[in-house]
């Protein structure tokens, strides 16, 4: 469970991207990552569709659906995760390099907030976040990857790459490459971290 530290930076991080103008797609609208209490992993998808903007929500959608189904399958909540896009506003086609790394910042503090144990990337644009490039998931789905923001490395983050859920609609493979991939997911264990809420990040820094 989050403590009540982190709870408190998470809140001033949604205000913060609600408020966000770096770049001009916040016209468009935006979506606000979702995040609860139990929160102890991390889905990071593409970007929000007009269905997420207009509840300002991540993943509440078709493809929601089928992370949803797919997720519950397994016996997962989505209570347990902190969602969170690539780009937190509606882009006009895909996200731009420009408009990944204006929100790649947000991403990075979240996930130092929640501290999650596993995390868990949906398509190319969550796999760039990184990789730095938007090409070859399925080349590189279903393998564990470990992760660092800071060098020399505090904390790595173990990171599975998988297809975004848009993909299961066109591909008739898609689902049970997602399916497979949750159940590593879920399947999968890693030795257990200290809590986050007072060595990996400071207050001020998120008031920023």
């Amino acid at each position: 469970m989050l403590s009540l530290k982190q709870i408190r930076m998470l809140e001033i991080l949604d205000q913060k991207v609600k408020q966000c103008e770096k770049c001009l797609l916040f016209r468009n609208g935006k979506a606000i990552p979702s995040w609860h209490e139990n929160s102890k992993y991390c889905i990071i998808g593409e970007a929000p569709g007009i269905s997420e903007v207009r509840n300002q929500t991540p993943f509440n959608s078709a493809a929601g659906d089928i992370l949803k189904n797919n997720l519950g399958k397994l016996g997962f909540k989505r209570s347990e995760f902190l969602i969170i896009n690539s780009v937190q506003c509606r882009p006009n086609v895909k996200p731009s390099n420009d408009q990944l790394f204006y929100c790649s910042d947000w991403v990075r503090k979240y996930i130092k907030v929640v501290n999650p144990s596993k995390i868990l990337c949906l398509g190319n644009y969550a796999k760039s976040f990184f990789t730095d490039t938007t090409t070859g998931v399925l080349g590189e789905r279903g393998e564990w990857r470990h992760y660092s923001f800071e060098q020399p490395s505090i904390v790595e983050y173990p990171v599975l790459f998988t297809v975004h859920p848009v993909f299961c609609v066109y591909n008739d493979q898609g689902e049970e490459f997602l399916y497979n991939d949750l159940k590593l997911f879920k399947e999968t264990k890693f030795q257990q971290r200290e809590n986050a809420s007072d060595w990996l990040f400071t207050e001020e820094e998120f008031m920023i």
